[in-house]
C-alpha cells in the first residue's frame, strides 16, 4: 500500500502524524510525505521520506494580516481578550492559502506516485483537494481535541473556488472517510464522523538527551515551556519568563525549555532555574511533576500521555479550546493571561503539586490515553479503508 500524508511548512503541524507514518513503514507500506520545502528538513529529521511541493509563503506576515496582530504591542487585557476571540472564515482562509501554495505540485506528484490513501491533519486542506483529484480515500489525523468539526461545512464552502479552479470534479471532504483521533475518550468532541481511536506516541522533534535528566531531581520538577510560534508573531506574547520568575520563588525545580534563538525572550533568568533549548518535552516530561505553557496541541497531549498535572495560560482561541478539554477532563488548570500575575501563578502551580485529587485525576486521564492502540495496531484498519476504495491501486 502507498500512503502519502501531506502537510504544510510548520512542524507542530507535522509532528503528530510521524508515529503513524513510521508504523505504516514498519509494517511494510510506502510511505511518502509531501510538503512545502520549508519542511522539508523536519520531515528528513524524521526519518521518513521528503517531497517538496509549491513554495513557501509567510506563515507569520499572513497569520498577523489575518488575525489583526500586531507584531511589536505590549499585550493589554482587552489585547488578550481579543487575542482569544475566534476568527472564522478570516482563521480558515489562512489554511486555503497554504493549500494553494503547494496543491498543483502535490497533485502533480500524486498523479505521478498514484497513493492509496492520503493522510492529513485537519488545516492540511492540500490533503483533500489531493483526494478528490485523484479519487482515492483521504484520512483525517486529529492532533488534539477537534477544534474543526463544527466548521466543516464553512471549510467546504472556502474550498470550493480552489476546487474549481483546479478542475476537480469530485467534491471535496475535508473531514475524510475516517478521522484518526488521539483523545482519550473524556477529552473527544461529539462528532458524526467514522473515529478511529488511537494512543498518542508524543514526537516533538530529534535531540540529544542531556546526562542530567538520568539524576533523580533533588525538589519536585516544574517544566515550563511556550512553544514556537507566539515568539515570533509577537515577542511580548511569550510569557515564559514571567512564569518561570514567578514559580522559581516556590519550593521546587524550574526547567524552562525554549525554540532555537528563543532564549533572549525570556529575559532576566533566577538562579537555580535551568534553561535549555532544543530539549524535545517526550524526555524531559517524564521526569517532571507539573508544567506551565501557552496550551499548543504538542505540549498538551505530550504532557496528557506523561502523566503531568498542566496548568494552561492560553492565548489563541486553539489554546483555550484545548485547556477547556483538558480540564474538563480533569487533565489541570486554566489561567487567563490578564489573570496571570505571580501570586495567581504559584497558587495553581502548588495546587497541581499538592492537590491529591487533582493529581490522581490526571493519573486517571493519562491511563486512559495510553490505553488507546498504538499506532501499529491501527494499520490494518487503513489497509481495510484502502481495500474497500473502487480507487484502489496497489495495495500489496
Amino acid at each position: 500500500m502507498r500512503v502519502l500524508f501531506t502537510t504544510w511548512a510548520w512542524s507542530p503541524h507535522y509532528f503528530p502524524m510521524v508515529p503513524l507514518a513510521w508504523a505504516l513503514r514498519n509494517a511494510g507500506h510506502e510511505v511518502r510525505v509531501a510538503g512545502q520545502p520549508g519542511i522539508v528538513d523536519s520531515i528528513v529529521n524524521s526519518g521518513l521520506p521528503a517531497v517538496s511541493v509549491g513554495e513557501d509563503i509567510d506563515f507569520v506576515e499572513t497569520v498577523r494580516r489575518q488575525m489583526g496582530i500586531d507584531g511589536t504591542a505590549e499585550m493589554t487585557p482587552d489585547r488578550w481578550r481579543e487575542l482569544r476571540k475566534g476568527k472564522g472564515k478570516k482563521a480558515l482562509g489562512i489554511f486555503v492559502d497554504l493549500a494553494e501554495a503547494m496543491v498543483g505540485d502535490l497533485i502533480d506528484f500524486g498523479r505521478a506516485w498514484r497513493p492509496d490513501l492520503v493522510v492529513h491533519t485537519p488545516s492540511g486542506f492540500a490533503g483533500p483537494l489531493l483526494a478528490a483529484a485523484l479519487g482515492v480515500p483521504n484520512v483525517r489525523h486529529l492532533k488534539a481535541p477537534d477544534i474543526a468539526y463544527p466548521a466543516r461545512e464553512l471549510e467546504v464552502e472556502l474550498l470550493e473556488p480552489l476546487r474549481a479552479k483546479l478542475s476537480i470534479t469530485r467534491p471535496v471532504d475535508p473531514l475524510g472517510a475516517l478521522t484518526v483521533d488521539p483523545c482519550p475518550p473524556s477529552m473527544q468532541v461529539p462528532c458524526e464522523y467514522p473515529r478511529l481511536p488511537v494512543r498518542y506516541v508524543p514526537y516533538n522533534g530529534p535531540g540529544v538527551m542531556p546526562g542530567w535528566l538520568l539524576e533523580p531531581p533533588a525538589r519536585r520538577r516544574v517544566a515550563v515551556t511556550w512553544g514556537t510560534t507566539l515568539g515570533k508573531l509577537n515577542p511580548h506574547m511569550v510569557l515564559a519568563g514571567s512564569m518561570l520568575r514567578a514559580i522559581a520563588e516556590l519550593d521546587v525545580e524550574v526547567v524552562a525549555t525554549v525554540a532555537p534563538g528563543h532564549a533572549e525572550l525570556v529575559g532576566e533568568v533566577p538562579a537555580g532555574v535551568r534553561l535549555v533549548e532544543s530539549l524535545p518535552l517526550h524526555m524531559l516530561l517524564p521526569t517532571c511533576d507539573a508544567i506551565v505553557h501557552q496550551g499548543g496541541t504538542g505540549t498538551t497531549m505530550t504532557s496528557l500521555v506523561c502523566g503531568v498535572p498542566q496548568l494552561i495560560v492560553p492565548q489563541f482561541p486553539d489554546h483555550a479550546f484545548n485547556a477547556s478539554c483538558l480540564a474538563g477532563a480533569g487533565g489541570g488548570v486554566v489561567l487567563m493571561p490578564e489573570d496571570a500575575g505571580p501570586d495567581a501563578v504559584r497558587a495553581h502551580v502548588r495546587r497541581l503539586l499538592d492537590d491529591e485529587p487533582l493529581r490522581a485525576s490526571v493519573r486517571a486521564l493519562r491511563d486512559e490515553a495510553i490505553g488507546l492502540p498504538a499506532p501499529t495496531e491501527i494499520v490494518g484498519d487503513l489497509e481495510d479503508l484502502a481495500a474497500r476504495s473502487p480507487h484502489a491501486l496497489s495495495l500489496s
